[in-house]
């Protein structure tokens, strides 16, 4: 499914660029025009390269950012320019005026920088957002969870976002750390990878991290090595399986949604009725058991920029935040991004939730 998202997409790159292009040949000539359309077909070569296997391989992290950088600045531009070559269309069709290339350009970068840089000062800060919920039974202590989803190591997520939330996850007590999918994908370096997992080694909660996959980590070509280094490192990964921990709560992690998986009914019989009961799950949908206390999730990244925002609510209605019926579920935006590295009306975050008893 990915595989056609992004052939699509590859497809309707080359056509907006053709067209973008041959207009700039149709309005203008001279020099500067002729280096402008060099610069559009070189960053056309560089977007492609973004989403290529070769991009997926590299390991330099300088390099990759500067990638991801360039790569964003095109697509902006590329649907900026569409947006204004249609009005420019539209005006001199009702004859009411005539933009000129120049003006084009003028507000294409204006507003190309202005969108690169407010959705990079977005994604740079890192929130710690804060839920309460009522356990379904009465609990003897409060339990204190962390969640963390969408990460997307390498592109997402890099070395210096690692230290940041392993610093701020450091000064938390917590009874675990929820993990719900999206750890890694298609375009995560082995170095990421195993950057993190040396951060989660070395953490005071090392013992305490529980795992599901989401849908990116199925198109990894690197999953089940990802998954011995994961396992290595002492993270507990919970695919379809239920787990006690501390013999005060069970933590179920289901496989993703794309997956064949088992029932939560299914997964849910070997637990004791006296304990409360996580469930990871990562995409954000209730299951007809109603007898969990919580499910975490996040996949949506709260459609990360605006407007996308918008489709995400109509694709999930839960898409973000604290849910109560039938039973509580909190959905993040994810500590990560994904494809380009940049946040419009939504931020990144580490997800504290306490469970508390009746």
């Amino acid at each position: 499914m990915m595989g056609v998202f992004l052939a699509g997409m590859g497809v309707l790159v080359c056509i907006v660029s053709y067209l973008q292009l041959r207009w700039i040949h149709q309005q203008e000539q001279g020099f500067f025009y002729r280096c402008l359309q060099v610069l559009l077909v070189s960053g056309d070569g560089i977007l492609f390269y973004r989403f290529s296997n070769q991009f997926y391989r590299l390991q330099q992290e300088s390099l990759r950012a500067w990638i991801l950088l360039i790569s964003t600045i095109v697509l902006v531009w590329l649907i900026l320019f569409a947006l204004m070559q249609g009005i420019a269309f539209l005006l001199d069709k009702r004859r009411t005026y005539k933009l000129s290339l120049r003006y084009i350009l003028g507000g294409c970068i204006l507003f190309t920088a202005l969108f690169v840089y407010i959705g990079y000062r977005q994604a740079a800060p890192l929130v710690l957002r804060s839920y309460s919920v009522t356990a379904k039974m009465n609990i003897a202590k409060d339990l204190q969870f962390y969640l963390l989803s969408d990460l997307h190591l390498g592109s997402g997520v890099d070395k210096h976002r690692m230290d940041q939330m392993f610093a701020m996850l450091e000064k938390q007590p917590m009874d675990a750390l929820l993990v719900a999918g999206d750890l890694f994908d298609e375009a995560t370096p082995t170095s990421d990878l195993q950057y993190f997992c040396m951060k989660c080694r070395n953490a005071s909660f090392h013992e305490k991290i529980y795992y599901s996959p989401g849908n990116h980590e199925l198109l990894s070509k690197n999953r089940k090595a990802y998954e011995t280094l994961l396992k290595q490192s002492g993270i507990h990964i919970l695919k379809d399986k239920t787990t006690l921990v501390d013999h005060r709560f069970y933590v179920i992690g289901r496989k993703d949604k794309k997956e064949k998986r088992m029932e939560l009914a299914t997964l849910m019989k070997s637990c004791q009725a006296d304990k409360s009961i996580i469930v990871i799950d990562h995409r954000p949908c209730f299951d007809d058991v109603h007898a969990i206390d919580l499910q975490v999730s996040g996949h949506t990244h709260q459609g990360q920029i605006f407007p996308n925002t918008l489709f995400t609510k109509l694709a999930y209605p839960y898409d973000y935040g604290a849910y109560q019926q039938p039973y509580p579920m909190i959905v993040s935006s994810g500590a990560g991004t994904w494809g380009m590295p940049i946040r419009i009306g939504t931020t990144s975050e580490i997800v504290k939730i306490t469970l508390k008893g009746q």
